[in-house]
């Protein structure tokens, strides 16, 4: 007993540094992570090897597993840069798929027959006897294939989803229950049952229930991170649109003044033109350069008048042609914070690209229209460099920091959902295109014919 796990015990921290690897290579890192991380493995693997901790019953062997655990879990602490919930989490993830791999390799061994005594079991007792060197050899093999296709389908269908440096906001306390209870299960459960057992079609069973157990622990974790992270974004939009909804109301009423400004003293210009018999060219230029913030823009939807106006301005002042065709009328079953905010997000994205452009692509066109059935939204631009696109389906945002950026056309897809709506990006050469299509409502008016 003493020799079979003295020798396994390396043999399992070293298949536990690769499963945590597989969920933690996407977390953020610390300064000289190479260093940090090397270090931490080879002091991993020198107290499973030379620490002489050895089981007398199934509680003691379930200590020295979650000692080895813990020792993972504190030297990760010292190599990962993000809050010990999300690393708990991803560590929780790896260990079960360990003891997926470790059940299922288990299950075929004893089927097969092909037992390899540092893989099968946890005591040299259930280990069956009289294999031949070659079957073990086999049994080797057939465990190394197993553990490799656990760990690379895991990773591939749960691991992969993980953006790089992303932080995952997981305050919710249930993620640490959860946690814990993946750990505590791995653990005790198949020590309890197991040490001792010489049943073969028992372990089988047990094994059989442990993996099941270990692909719902994986479907929870996972299901629990991304009801969380659905949260944490449904928030920041729900924050979005009512900041929308405030600088709507402030937009509106300068706009008004403005509007109303320009109008006075454009009378005013003309009067006094006339009273003093200024030059006509004077008068011209006067009123081209008040005319610069006299971008008023109606398309009979109130809250798309201000947010085109206010965009409008912002296009003159940086030398982008902006040009709408647009029947607001349509979009009059929305609530104007919500059109605020959709074209206002929408149109900011597009400034964003076309600024560093040359002049002859400083352009941005939008469109509202009607086809048949559908009313039809569509902003388009022209860009450099290469999108990215997320699996969502919409593009990652350029800018260094994802967990804070990139709320803008979540929050358009928001709204659009919220009306049944449909949301699609496209790049074709240097142009990009957002469209929406929303279904036709009652309220909205036919076409002018």
């Amino acid at each position: 007993m003493i020799s079979y796990f003295s020798f396994y015990r390396p043999v399992f921290m070293a298949q536990l540094l690769i499963a945590e690897f597989l969920f933690t290579c996407r977390l953020k890192k610390r300064k000289l992570f190479w260093l940090r991380y090397a270090a931490s493995c080879i002091l991993c693997l020198l107290f499973a090897l030379f620490v002489p901790l050895y089981p007398n019953s199934a509680l003691e062997l379930s200590l020295i597993f979650i000692a080895m655990f813990s020792l993972t879990f504190a030297l990760d602490i010292f190599v990962f840069d993000v809050p010990i919930t999300e690393l708990l989490m991803c560590l929780s993830a790896a260990y079960t798929v360990q003891h997926f791999a470790y059940c299922i390799s288990n299950c075929l061994l004893l089927i097969t027959g092909l037992n390899a005594n540092v893989y099968g079991v946890y005591t040299e007792e259930v280990i069956v006897s009289g294999i031949l060197p070659m079957n073990q050899a086999f049994g080797y093999i057939v465990t190394f294939t197993l553990y490799y296709l656990a760990y690379y389908l895991f990773y591939l269908f749960f691991g992969r989803r993980m953006r790089k440096n992303e932080r995952m906001s997981l305050k919710n306390p249930s993620l640490f229950v959860i946690s814990i209870i993946a750990i505590v299960f791995s653990v005790l459960v198949n020590a309890f049952v197991v040490f001792g057992t010489v049943n073969g079609e028992l372990i089988i069973a047990v094994n059989l229930y442990n993996a099941v157990c270990c692909v719902f622990i994986i479907f929870v974790l996972f299901g629990t991170v991304s009801k969380i992270k659905t949260d944490n974004e449904l928030s920041v939009v729900k924050g979005i649109l009512k900041k929308a909804e405030e600088q709507y109301r402030i937009s509106q009423s300068t706009i008004e003044i403005i509007n109303i400004k320009c109008h006075d003293m454009k009378q005013q210009i003309r009067m006094i033109g006339e009273a003093s018999s200024m030059n006509e060219t004077a008068i011209a230029e006067i009123s081209q350069a008040i005319a610069a913030y006299d971008c008023n823009v109606e398309t009979g939807n109130k809250p798309l008048d201000v947010i085109l106006t206010e965009k409008s301005e912002e296009c003159n002042k940086n030398g982008i042609v902006f040009s709408c065709i647009t029947d607001g009328r349509l979009l009059a079953f929305m609530k104007e914070a919500e059109i605020y905010s959709l074209f206002g997000n929408a149109i900011d994205n597009a400034i964003a690209a076309v600024l560093p452009l040359d002049k002859d692509k400083r352009s941005i066109g939008v469109n509202v229209g009607r086809v048949k059935d559908f009313v039809t939204v569509n902003v388009h631009n022209y860009f450099e460099g290469e999108l990215r696109f997320g699996a969502d389906g919409l593009p990652r945002t350029s800018k260094d920091d994802e967990v804070n950026h990139g709320y803008g056309l979540k929050s358009i897809r928001y709204i659009a959902n919220k009306y049944d709506g449909n949301l699609s990006v496209e790049a074709s050469g240097n142009l990009f295109n957002l469209n929406i299509i929303f279904p036709l409502k009652p309220s909205v008016p036919s076409p002018k014919g």
